[in-house]
């Protein structure tokens, strides 16, 4: 997976993980696909959460909202509990930088990596709007060995972003990005992994 989750090299970094198994390798291969398609349904992440929080929006460039499966390159538009990014309408961006689909004797996997951006709406605007810095990432990666499925999130060099033009900005960002380095994004990660496992374990009447 070292080639899959961008290396740790300074900041913060952290880990979610969920697991679920299966009767059979048949019905595990038929898991593995409907766990992507729930991934790549990000217009519905909040409704998957456990405990919904932020509101995610997938959107095309410019920052146009589209209703379909994510792919390269697309953004995400992230609607955060708590005050907004002043120069974003309120928004925090990221950009699919990152869509892997592997397949070998052992396993099989699924992951997609975001990394802050800056608002794709605002195509003058080069800051990058996001409470942390363009050098973070987040990566979902789901796996399957056999009869069993990992779930993961991956959040690595995870650095408040305080470098904006805008001073509000960077304000914003060093209370937030502070709260999320103290374990607020935690149960975020967490709830949304659990709901995803519970949407899977639910569909295919496995104990989650």
């Amino acid at each position: 997976m070292k080639n899959i989750i961008p290396e740790q090299k300074e900041g913060k970094h952290l880990d979610c993980f969920e697991s679920l198994e299966f009767p059979s390798k048949a019905i595990a291969n038929l898991a593995y696909v409907s766990a992507i398609n729930n991934l790549r349904k990000v217009n519905h992440w909040y409704e998957l959460a456990q405990i919904p929080a932020t509101v995610f929006q997938l959107t095309a460039g410019y920052g146009t909202p589209i209703d379909s499966l994510l792919e390269l390159h697309d953004y995400i538009r992230l609607n955060i509990p708590g005050p907004g990014l002043p120069s974003s309408d309120g928004y925090d961006w990221v950009n699919v930088v990152s869509l892997i689909s592997d397949k070998t004797d052992d396993y099989s996997v699924f992951a997609i990596t975001l990394k802050p951006c800056p608002d794709p709406s605002h195509p003058g605007d080069k800051n990058t709007a996001h409470f942390f810095e363009g050098i973070s990432s987040s990566t979902f990666l789901i796996e399957q060995r056999r009869n069993s499925i990992l779930f993961q999130y991956a959040g690595r060099n995870e650095i408040i972003n305080v470098d904006n033009e805008n001073m509000s900005d960077n304000v914003r960002n060093y209370f937030i990005g502070l709260a999320a380095k103290m374990g607020a994004s935690y149960p975020q990660w967490k709830s949304l992994l659990k709901g995803m496992a519970h949407a899977i374990a639910k569909e295919f009447n496995v104990q989650h």
